[in-house]
């Protein structure tokens, strides 16, 4: 799997996941700041929906984002031996998140939020193990 695309779509999804605010308006920055921790990262291949890959469920990768009130993130993912960080920028527009890590193209999501669950969902890309990168949906669940 690449991991650097692993990790720019699982930020983003993280992001879009803040939406939920009691007046179903959208979230600010403020609404979704603090540290993120995954419970679930699914991949599902849309080929075939009966193959799924979850780093976090099934290989115990540790997954965080790192959200400020200011507009930045850093974002973890750990499964030895691929560790990898990210930092970069986000916005929110109603239940919309961009994220734009340092030195990429800007990213943006759709964002669900329930009090301290966020689960960020999209489209994707995957290698389930046959070396090949094939389309796949992403649904990232994580608590603070």
């Amino acid at each position: 799997m690449k991991l650097k695309h692993l990790t720019t779509s699982a930020l983003a999804l993280i992001l879009i996941a803040g939406c939920g605010d009691d007046d179903g308006v959208g979230v600010e920055p403020d609404d979704i700041a603090g540290t993120w921790t995954a419970t679930s990262m699914l991949f599902t291949s849309e080929a075939d929906n009966t193959v799924t890959e979850d780093p976090v469920v099934d290989d115990g990768a540790v997954v965080t984002l790192v959200l400020t009130s200011d507009g930045t993130y850093t974002f973890t993912f750990v499964l030895d031996p691929e560790n990898e960080t990210d930092t970069g920028t986000y916005t929110t527009s109603g239940s919309t998140l961009t994220i734009t890590p340092t030195g990429e193209t800007a990213e943006t999501f759709t964002i669900v939020r329930d009090g301290d669950t966020m689960t960020l969902s999209g489209d994707d890309t995957f290698d389930f193990g046959s070396g090949t990168e094939e389309d796949a949906t992403f649904v990232l669940t994580m608590t603070r």
